[in-house]
């Protein structure tokens, strides 16, 4: 999404409590089941994966219903809120740079940039190991 200069940038966090599925959800989140994250694909790749398609979505490149799958019910109801309408074409979206911290708990914090084709942003992620799957629980962008 390109807003202007000074515009309030956009904070997508859910309020606490158990991840419940999402009605366009094809697996179950069993609450909060955690499984071994060693089991899934590399945190990294996976944020910058995640990251250029939410700017997409944001930028209505890409329909909501792709990310459904990969993020928290409640992040999803606000991208819906907050995404234009499809837009065709448009530059492509790049992501420059990922950082990502893996915590005790098998969880992963990380900072994107990413360049829109308009400006480079910056994107707070937070992933769990949920249902076989990395979830995202928290997001912000800048």
């Amino acid at each position: 999404m390109v807003t202007p200069a000074g515009a309030p940038s956009l904070r997508l966090v859910p309020a606490p409590g158990p991840v419940t599925p999402h009605a366009e959800a094809e697996d179950d989140v069993e609450g909060r089941a955690r499984v071994d994250p060693g089991a899934l694909p590399d945190p990294r790749r996976w944020v910058a994966l995640l990251a250029q398609a939410v700017v997409e979505v944001l930028a209505g490149r890409r329909p909501v219903g792709q990310v459904v799958r990969w993020v928290d019910p409640e992040i999803v109801d606000r991208l819906r809120a907050s995404s234009p309408p499809q837009a065709v074409g448009g530059p492509p979206v790049v992501v420059r740079r990922v950082r990502v911290s893996t915590h005790l708990d098998g969880s992963v914090e990380a900072a994107v940039v990413v360049d829109d084709g308009t400006r480079c942003r910056a994107l707070a992620l937070r992933l769990e190991a949920l249902a076989r799957r990395w979830v995202c629980t928290a997001l912000e962008l800048v």
